[in-house]
């Protein structure tokens, strides 16, 4: 049995049969417009005060009990800030060698839980771990300096900037530290800098202040772990003096 196809339809397929167009049938021609490109005020902008504006600033705090050589060797241990900063509960390398440029540390803080209220007899989860990772960039032991820069965090840093200086009472941020430290000079000074994008949730003022607060319970920790290690020292020397 032969049968004969529309002429609309030709051979069949899997997704049936593919329709012919009619010889006279002509499909409206539909005009475009050609796409242009978006003029530079149509197109989105950053808001200028956050493409522009960068913060800098600095902190400082006195040592009046310890030479900036008995202070430095605790700033230099990159990968300690734990022992001296306060609100840091973990400081880990986590590439490089401790001290070399290109070291990187993890630190981070974990809040305590809130207290379970009376009753419930349920542990409150602890808050959110703010965490950054820091790259060593300069370490230079003649100027008592380290420049570290933020490359992580879930703190809203961009580019961010530091730079740790430990100076005696008598010399400025960018002297050379002398090879000998003269008698006179008990305290010394540790200033902490900083250049940087804005941060997100941040003001400079505020970001300021919390530097303020640390570098100040940065140098009480620092002064405390100094007096240790010299009375350390001089308690190993007491018997040689008596001999």
């Amino acid at each position: 049995m032969h049968v004969v196809l529309p002429e609309r339809f030709h051979r069949s397929s899997l997704y049936g049969h593919i329709p012919i167009p009619q010889p006279h049938s002509r499909r409206p021609r539909v005009a475009t417009v050609p796409a242009r490109a978006l003029t530079m005020a149509e197109q989105p902008q950053q808001q200028p005060e956050m493409a522009a504006q960068q913060w800098e600033g600095a902190a400082e705090a006195r040592l009046p009990s310890t030479a900036a050589a008995a202070a430095w060797p605790h700033v230099a241990s990159f990968c300690a800030l734990h022992r001296y900063l306060p609100g840091i509960d973990v400081c880990e390398r986590v590439a490089g060698d401790d001290g070399v440029p290109g070291c990187v540390r993890y630190v981070a803080s974990r809040p305590a839980p809130p207290p379970a209220e009376e009753g419930d007899g349920q542990q409150a989860a602890a808050g959110v771990e703010t965490w950054a990772r820091e790259e060593l960039l300069e370490m230079d032991g003649a100027r008592r300096r380290l420049v570290y820069s933020v490359v992580g965090s879930n703190l809203g840093f961009g580019r961010y900037v530091a730079t740790m200086t430990v100076v005696d009472d008598d010399e400025g941020v960018n002297t050379p530290a002398p090879e000998t430290v003269p008698a006179a000079a008990a305290g010394c000074k540790l200033v902490w800098s900083f250049e940087c994008e804005p941060v997100q949730g941040w003001t400079r003022d505020g970001l300021l202040g919390y530097l303020e607060t640390s570098v100040k319970g940065m140098a009480e920790r620092i002064e405390e772990a100094a007096a240790t290690a010299a009375a350390a020292i001089a308690v190993q020397d007491a018997p040689a003096a008596c001999s």
